[in-house]
């Protein structure tokens, strides 16, 4: 019975963190669908180790507490590793706060509250994906123009519109003109500042890339 309990609940941390590891995956954040499953597993298993030694007299009543606190306070090292900082602000923050989040589920499912769990994974679903996009469409969109000076080479203007496909970006006004052996770009789109930056870091790291200019 008990191999029983612990398979159940290893089952529903893969789903309920796979599911929050699809929406992540479908955002392209770097930690996605395996990182959520494997965060939420590790979380529940721990949590499920330390009900199984307090219930056999191997510790006292505070073992969960503890567990939870270890797991809680290791997350915290993997979520820093997701956070970085570009041109004067912080990206990153949601991947973290997520992974944090996926922890404390999988210690949810551990303990054995299997609703409570399925209502917090659904939560935080409706949070990253409604959420985000009432934030994407209303709250901190920007316009951004970017003017490009690149290598002549006849895929440029391909590997553009793949990045801006990649990272959700719809360019606008684009233009391209041949100055001498160089491509001359320019084109404007609408984003939160954490997709802007995520765009940019993406184009400088294309080879052909010579000169960036933003306003």
């Amino acid at each position: 019975m008990e191999i029983l309990q612990v398979l159940l609940k290893l089952i529903l941390a893969v789903a309920l963190g796979g599911l929050i590891g699809l929406e992540r995956e479908a955002s392209q954040k770097p930690a996605g669908f395996r990182t959520n499953i494997l965060v939420c597993l590790a979380a529940t298993m721990m949590m499920t180790l330390a009900g199984m030694l307090a219930g056999r007299g191997a510790g006292g009543a505070d073992t969960l507490v503890r567990m939870a606190a270890g797991v809680i306070t290791g997350i915290g090292f993997l979520g820093a590793g997701t956070i970085f900082q570009a041109r004067g602000t912080i990206a990153g923050l949601t991947t973290a706060s997520t992974l944090w989040v996926v922890a404390g589920l999988g210690l949810v499912i551990g303990a054995g509250y299997y609703v409570p769990a399925v209502i917090f994974a659904a939560l935080t679903i409706v949070t990253l994906v409604v959420f985000g996009r009432i934030e994407e469409s209303y709250l901190r969109r920007s316009q951004f123009h970017y003017h490009l000076k690149a290598k002549a080479r006849p895929y440029i203007l391909s590997s553009l519109r793949k990045l801006a496909l990649h990272h959700g970006v719809r360019l606008e006004r684009l233009t391209m003109k041949q100055e001498g052996s160089s491509y001359l770009l320019a084109f404007s789109f609408s984003a939160s500042e954490e997709k802007e930056q995520e765009f940019n870091q993406g184009l400088l790291e294309l080879a052909d890339i010579e000169e960036l200019k933003i306003d």
